[in-house]
């Protein structure tokens, strides 16, 4: 009798500590599930947040087409005075912010003006091209790289490049023969690295088909490369004439002008543009997004949207 208190004692013990890692598995299994369910609520209100930020960015792009169909029925031609120009700082929205701003794409200069319509180069432009170079201290013959880049032949130029120079890369690709689709298009180009794409890209734009640039957004760099028997000083003078009374038409360019002697080109000047990008910054909960599209605006109707991304 004596000797069974012990057995007794220690199958309560073992009872005992079946209980407790029962409740501790019990435990355990609870807060899985809780923490589960806690992640699945979280993807399920980020994605509620994307999805609404989406929307939001969405009507920053509606916002930028409305501006600038209201501006192509009241104006004749486009400066950086006009309220599509005005940058949009974050503004408050339920629960998100929204702001962004549009930018004139023919501010810049037109790198698939380099082709003519039979897809052969244009001489007078890839000398345009070549003045833009040495306004920005890069090497001039990158000019000849990109013309053998995209024209549809497989001549190459002096100090060009054409597939027999891609071939031996590695890996081995061809030269593209067509226009580019966008800036960093150039990466793939002989001589065009990250830093003289960056250094370009202010003042270049991959626009379909051929675009004149607009002297009255156009940077200092852009118009010295357009008007080249001007100086630094007269290109200065002709920013301050645009900013105090843009110019209304390529004739009102040419009385403005220092000298008589300064021929502008009307196939590389306008006063009027056609596209634009706009770039929208949403936020909305957890979510965050950036959309940039390139808008083409034909007529006073909605611009079409050629291209949209977003980050």
């Amino acid at each position: 009798m004596i000797a069974s208190q012990p057995m007794r004692w220690t199958q309560r013990g073992a009872a005992l500590i079946m209980a407790l890692l029962v409740v501790a598995l019990a435990t355990m299994l609870s807060s899985t599930l809780l923490f589960r369910q806690d992640v699945w609520l979280r993807q399920v209100e980020t994605q509620r947040d994307l999805a609404q930020v989406r929307m939001i960015a969405g009507a920053g792009i509606a916002w930028a087409r409305a501006v600038l169909a209201y501006d192509a029925r009241i104006s004749g031609f486009d400066h950086a005075g006009e309220a599509w120009a005005i940058k949009v700082p974050p503004s408050r929205v339920e629960d998100g912010e929204i702001g962004g701003e549009v930018k004139d794409e023919q501010a810049k200069w037109n790198l698939n003006n380099l082709l003519s319509s039979d897809g052969r180069i244009n001489a007078a432009n890839l000398e345009v091209f070549r003045h833009l170079l040495r306004q920005l201290q890069l090497p001039p013959e990158l000019a000849s790289a990109l013309g053998d880049w995209l024209d549809k032949d497989s001549e190459t130029a002096p100090e060009g490049a054409e597939d027999a120079y891609y071939l031996a890369q590695r890996p081995p690709y061809r030269s593209a023969n067509q226009p580019l689709t966008d800036v960093d298009g150039l990466l793939r180009v002989r001589g065009f690295d990250l830093d003289v794409v960056a250094r370009l890209r202010p003042h270049v734009s991959a626009l379909p088909g051929y675009h004149r640039a607009n002297v009255n957004t156009a940077s200092a760099t852009v118009l010295a490369a357009l008007l080249p028997n001007m100086t630094p000083a007269e290109v200065r003078q002709l920013l301050v004439q645009r900013e105090a009374i843009p110019f209304k038409d390529f004739g009102d360019l040419r009385t403005r002008l220092p000298r008589l002697e300064i021929t502008p080109d009307p196939n590389q000047i306008d006063t009027r543009s056609r596209f634009f990008s706009v770039l929208i910054r949403a936020r909305y909960g957890r979510a965050g997004i950036t959309t940039e599209a390139l808008l083409e605006r034909q007529g006073a109707g909605w611009p079409a949207i050629v291209w949209q991304k977003y980050e």
